[in-house]
């Protein structure tokens, strides 16, 4: 990712980015910021927005700005801004005195320098204890920017000395505008926003099973709806090719096991609930291996779907009609 972004980059978290803004427009920034928010929704984006924002010596900050620390941003070699990231598995205490050294060095393009990191998970706890004196009190013009998930992966030393910024999920019309910005029609912009659960990198990879297998709606709520309908469905299946109702099984199979372990963490879920959907998995894999050997499209999906809606019927045991 170029170290040059602007505000304007960013999809969402408006209130953030104002407060932000507001941060630098008052001169009251603070020395460390954490963001926090999963894969894809924009932290590290934001961060470098902001940091392009403090470092930016142009009158009009924008993505047009042509003043020296911007051109060096888009370059990659600005001098006042570093990146720190881990050397293997983890960031080093080596790499946190380096850093010690660094900030006590007058900025050479302007009145700020911006230490950036992007996994801030990564840092060891001797590293961070390190430089807990210099986090907690930098010369001036010093600014620390991290970014993580979840915020119990921080140690709380490093925590405490920074303003936290959680990101949270944007409005799907909100990410399928962006998308249709990006040139993507209406119908996949809405298609993929309907399925990124307000994530907007999530958005961009999406595969094509998960758009696939959305038009159904989640595997729960869709074994919900009476015989007829998942009959019909069946009937749509039989002119897929293969491969994409592969993908879409395997889709449901993860989804499957996604609520089982959700199940299991629940420790007042009934017994048979448990067995329900374990009996409801096998019969999936079943399935997939059915049409994995070319067995007809429509009746193994069809098989599958009485299995699961005859389960109920009194005149049969649960675990025999789903195996």
């Amino acid at each position: 990712m170029a170290p040059f972004c602007v505000f304007s980059d960013i999809i969402g978290h408006k209130d953030i980015i104002r407060a932000l803004t507001a941060a630098i427009a008052t001169g009251r920034v603070g020395h460390a910021y954490l963001f926090l928010g999963p894969a894809g929704i924009g932290k590290k984006t934001l961060a470098l927005a902001f940091a392009t924002r403090l470092l930016c010596r142009g009158e009009a900050p924008g993505p047009d700005c042509g003043c020296p620390s911007c051109s060096r941003l888009r370059s990659g070699n600005h001098p006042d801004f570093t990146v720190i990231e881990a050397e293997g598995n983890s960031i080093k205490i080596e790499q946190l005195r380096e850093l010690q050294h660094q900030v006590f060095f007058h900025p050479l393009l302007g009145e700020r320098k911006v230490f950036f990191f992007p996994e801030a998970e990564q840092l060891t706890e001797a590293a961070a204890n390190s430089f807990l004196k210099t986090l907690e009190e930098p010369p001036a013009g010093v600014h620390f920017l991290f970014t993580a998930v979840r915020p119990e992966y921080i140690l709380p030393t490093i925590r405490s000395r920074c303003q936290t910024y959680q990101l949270f999920p944007v409005p799907a019309p909100e990410i399928a505008g962006w998308l249709m910005g990006k040139g993507y029609s209406a119908e996949a912009a809405e298609a993929r926003s309907g399925v990124a659960e307000g994530i907007p990198g999530r958005a961009l990879t999406v595969d094509g099973a998960t758009l696939s297998a959305a038009k159904y709606g989640r595997i729960g709520e869709l074994l919900d709806q009476d015989l007829l309908q998942l009959l019909k469905i069946a009937n749509e299946f039989e002119k897929k090719e293969r491969k994409e109702v592969l993908a879409i099984l395997r889709n449901w199979e993860a989804q499957l096991r996604e609520e089982l372990l959700d199940l299991e963490a629940k420790p007042a879920a009934a017994p048979p609930q448990h067995i329900v959907m374990v009996a409801r998995l096998e019969k999936l894999g079943q399935t997939i291996r059915w049409i994995e050997s070319n067995v007809n499209l429509r009746l193994a999906v069809e098989n599958f779907f009485i299995a699961v809606k005859t389960a109920g019927n009194p005149d049969h045991r649960l675990r025999r009609e789903l195996v």
